[in-house]
């Protein structure tokens, strides 16, 4: 199913050319057909050098004209792919109903593949990371938030374009060696613990009991005991819900509403 390489039409700058304008996917929204327009634009470079036929190209513009919404970071894996049997199209190869039919299969695997990475996942545990650095003040936080996010998006964008051109539909074996459901699985892990770390490090738990049962002495000392408790507890409580399939932003949530709520009773200060 791959391109001959012999016969690549297409060459890195047009590629790279064709990633960069993947930025611009979501620029044009419609409800037929989602992210169709900033596809075709994404693309259109690559069919230009395609298709020398000014009929031929219209009627590749028109074909991706068709319904097309998927992980905007992933989105460029597709795009390789279509431009690599694109060439094969106009060598009489394929047919278009093979484009068509890789094209829908195609969005919905890297629509799977990356929200759960990007969205559900790794958002998440650079939020929770981000926070850590705040909470010491730093003002360099909103730039360590925007670096450390992006690093993978940027890999995945720039990258997944040759990926896909390369290998053709092939390309989802490339995608399987990262084994994305064990990173979903450690980041969701990451996030809990880095959300336990943040409580009895950024947070005081007011205990009278120990106030007036310990010696002003130890009273420090028991308090970061019942603090360390405490974070083992909602760590735990945590990989339960992980467990149990909860989301990871639905734990972080439910952790803030307890949060406000031993504030309000008191125990937190």
């Amino acid at each position: 199913m791959n391109s001959s390489p012999n016969k690549r039409a297409l060459t890195k700058a047009t590629l790279i050319k064709v990633a960069f304008r993947s930025f611009f996917l979501q620029a044009s929204w419609n409800y037929r057909g989602m992210m169709s327009m900033g596809f075709l634009y994404a693309i259109s470079p690559g069919l230009d050098k395609i298709y020398d036929d000014i009929n031929a190209r219209e009627n590749a513009y028109m074909r991706h004209f068709e319904y097309f919404n998927t992980n905007p970071y992933f989105a460029s894996v597709v795009m390789g792919v279509v431009l690599a049997l694109e060439e094969r199209l106009s060598r009489g190869e394929i047919s278009d109903e093979v484009i068509h039919d890789t094209k829908e299969g195609l969005m919905t695997a890297c629509a799977a593949i990356g929200d759960g990475l990007f969205w559900d996942s790794w958002r998440p545990f650079v939020a929770v990371a981000s926070l850590i650095f705040a909470s010491g003040n730093y003002m360099l936080t909103p730039l360590f938030f925007l670096i450390l996010y992006n690093i993978p998006h940027l890999y995945f964008r720039f990258a997944g374009i040759f990926w896909g051109y390369v290998e053709g539909t092939h390309v989802i074996r490339s995608l399987k060696k990262f084994q994305f459901p064990q990173i979903r699985q450690n980041l969701r892990y990451g996030t809990l613990v880095l959300l336990a770390y943040m409580i009895p490090n950024h947070v005081n738990v007011h205990t009278p009991f120990l106030l007036t049962n310990l010696p002003m002495e130890f009273f420090y000392f028991g308090e970061k005991v019942v603090q360390g408790i405490g974070a083992t507890l909602l760590v735990a409580l945590g990989m339960i819900g992980c467990r149990a399939r909860v989301d990871v932003l639905l734990i972080s949530f439910l952790l803030m509403i307890l949060a406000l709520v031993l504030y309000h009773w008191g125990i937190l200060i």
